[in-house]
Parts: C-alpha cells; sequence; structure tokens
C-alpha cells in the first residue's frame, strides 16, 4: 500500500471508526442512491462495496436487500467494524488501487461510494480501468463523489486542470483534520468513464449537512450510475 498522505494513511482512517459512521451511516441522499441502485440489479447480485468503510449504510442495505457483497477496505479497523455490522457480507482488508479479485472474478455491481477522496486523479483514472475488468458487459458501476465545481476549486485550491476535467488540491475540513483533496468535474467523469467502457445512466445531486460536533464541512455529493458497455 501506498502511504503519502494522512489522507491515505490507513492508520488515520482507523481512528476514525465509529464517529465515522455516526457522522456519514444516515445520509439521506446516499439512501436514496442505494435506492436507485437497488432498482436496478438482478436478483441476488454479486456486488463488489470499494472503500466499504464501517459498512452501513451501504454493505448493510444490500445484503438486507438479499444481495451478495464483498466488502474491501484499507483500514483493518473499518473492516472489523463491517464484519460486525454485516455478518451476511465478506470483508477483506485491500487497497483499491491494487486489489484484484480472486480468479478472475467478475461482479454484476462495483459500488466506489466517498471513497475515493484519497486517490489523486492519475490514480482515479487507473481505478476506472479496474472498474471495467472487475465487471461484465451490462455490469453496473456506482459512484458516489464530489464534484470539483461545487468546491470553488479557484480560492479552495490549486484551480482546473487545462483541460476542464480535474481541480487539484481542493482544501477541506475532514473529520477535525484539514485535507487536501483532487476533484474529477461532470465533465471530467463524462470523458473518464466513457474512455473507460462505461455508458452514464443516471446522475443525482444532494448537499449533506454533517453535524456540527462532526468538525466536517458540507460536501454536496454526485452520485453516478453507469453501465459497462
Amino acid at each position: 500500500m501506498q502511504t503519502t498522505t494522512k489522507e491515505q494513511d490507513a492508520e488515520w482512517y482507523s481512528s476514525l471508526g465509529p464517529k465515522y459512521e455516526t457522522t456519514f451511516g444516515h445520509d439521506p441522499g446516499l439512501l436514496r442512491f442505494l435506492d436507485n441502485i437497488l432498482a436496478r440489479l438482478p436478483p441476488q447480485a454479486n456486488i463488489l462495496d470499494v472503500g466499504c468503510g464501517t459498512g452501513k449504510p451501504v454493505a448493510s442495505t444490500l445484503v438486507n436487500a438479499g444481495h451478495s457483497v464483498t466488502g474491501i477496505d484499507v483500514s483493518d479497523v473499518m473492516i472489523g467494524l463491517s464484519q460486525k455490522a454485516v455478518p451476511g457480507g465478506q470483508f477483506h482488508v485491500a487497497d483499491m488501487r491494487t486489489y484484484d479479485p480472486p480468479n478472475d472474478l467478475r461482479f454484476d455491481a462495483v459500488l466506489n461510494i466517498l471513497s475515493l477522496f484519497s486517490l489523486k486523479r492519475a490514480e482515479i483514472e487507473n481505478t476506472a480501468i479496474r472498474w471495467n475488468r472487475w465487471l461484465p458487459v451490462g455490469g453496473i458501476l456506482c459512484i458516489g463523489t464530489v464534484a470539483a465545481e461545487d468546491c470553488h476549486p479557484e480560492t479552495k485550491g490549486q484551480g482546473y486542470d487545462e483541460d476542464k476535467c480535474c481541480a487539484r488540491d481542493i482544501g477541506f475540513r475532514f473529520m477535525g483534520a484539514d485535507i487536501k483533496i483532487d476533484l474529477m468535474t461532470r465533465l471530467g467523469w463524462e470523458k473518464l468513464l466513457g474512455e473507460a467502457g462505461f455508458e452514464i445512466i443516471e446522475t443525482m445531486n444532494d448537499l449533506f449537512v454533517p453535524a456540527k460536533e462532526s468538525d466536517c464541512d458540507e460536501e454536496n455529493h454526485y452520485f453516478i450510475l453507469a453501465k459497462k458497455i
């Protein structure tokens, strides 16, 4: 595992533990997005939850709906919390940047929900290639992120890349820490997913306002539902 910043540090994510679930485990916009996902899944789907965190609400919702979920996360503490919260799922410590499913397994759906923020642009682009490998034609890809243009990168970061597809080093307050993250724009996501072999089916936006005591900035979540073509 590569660890170059606090945002990518498994020990730091592990230290968040139950506090993270308290803050983000009851996101109404995410729950609506999960309803949209469930409506498009085949019965008893085999699903990969990338960056599964504590297992709530994503893995728990999917397992309760009768689906089979494999979750991966870089934090062993998060994996332990997932195993406890969702005993019907399978959870493993793994880095999404290097993970490969055993025996070239392909999934009916892959979810990367609010778990890409530690990645730089090049790593996000490489991850899109991995999503393609993990899915068959017609497989569903579900992404939860924040679009760069919703975060004022001109004042909170280094501004946009020349191609307007990404903004770098945008400052955020997250769980009591000041972090800097790279975010793709809506145009960037459209181009990236198209080049990786996906068609965007649906997008939605939702402003998530964490409780004041979480010491987090508001997040304008951008949800993408796509399929491999």
